[in-house]
């Protein structure tokens, strides 16, 4: 039975058993779309089908541990979906890998740098809605050697810096996004990652990324409405 609510697929671009950050973002949509989780393991083509035997009304990309620079071919069909659902007007917010899959669908080339992992500053550029109530710079948790270069096309930039030029994207026309920082990321990611764990981290581990969050589902949410 309909909830009565669009419908977010939750794509979990990481390997099945690594559930938490396709969980997180999923709970931080449940309040304005019935969420559903998918996997990348049967692929996405054709793309327009898919999104029709899904019932998407937005789509929402998690990250991974994989890498653009060795595709598979469920990549490229991901990449065709993006593309589609743009082309269909639905919303959409990618999340690292997925930030990287979206700039290569629309013509960004991807380079590789030193990984880095922790909390970091970003700096929003303009006003875009999905910065909302935040200052001039934004603490973000960051996980990622991957990233795109050049804003891709029908994109603007909203976020940028020193490590990471691209760190954050939105269609022109569309509330569509790439954040290439990970807003969901909790605690509970030292339990479930290694690269966290091996940190050490002592004391609190807030960040700006809930704020960030709650803004995009809003963002997205009112444009289906």
């Amino acid at each position: 039975m309909s909830s009565g609510r669009p419908r977010a697929i939750v794509i979990n671009n990481d390997h099945p058993s690594s559930e938490y950050g396709a969980t997180r973002l999923a709970e931080a949509f449940a309040d304005a779309f019935e969420a559903r989780i998918v996997t990348q393991v049967e692929g996405f083509a054709p793309a327009r089908d898919w999104l029709a035997s899904h019932g998407a009304d937005a789509l929402v990309l998690s990250g991974s541990d994989l890498s653009l620079t060795s595709p598979a071919a469920w990549m490229l069909e991901e990449e065709d979906l993006l593309r589609a659902a743009v082309g269909a007007g639905l919303p959409v917010l990618a999340i690292c890998f997925g930030h990287q899959l979206l700039g290569e669908a629309f013509g960004s080339e991807l380079v590789s740098r030193q990984k880095r992992v922790g909390l970091f500053d970003v700096a929003p550029v303009g006003d875009d809605p999905v910065f909302s109530g935040l200052g001039e710079a934004v603490l973000v948790p960051e996980q990622h050697s991957d990233q795109i270069v050049g804003v891709p096309d029908g994109f603007d930039l909203i976020a940028t810096s020193d490590y990471c030029t691209v760190q954050a994207i939105r269609h022109r026309e569309l509330p569509v996004y790439g954040l290439q920082f990970h807003p969901c990321y909790g605690e509970g990611v030292f339990d479930e990652d290694e690269a966290w764990e091996a940190l050490g981290w002592e004391g609190p581990f807030q960040h700006d990324g809930a704020q960030i969050l709650g803004n995009a589902v809003r963002v997205m949410a009112e444009s289906l409405a």
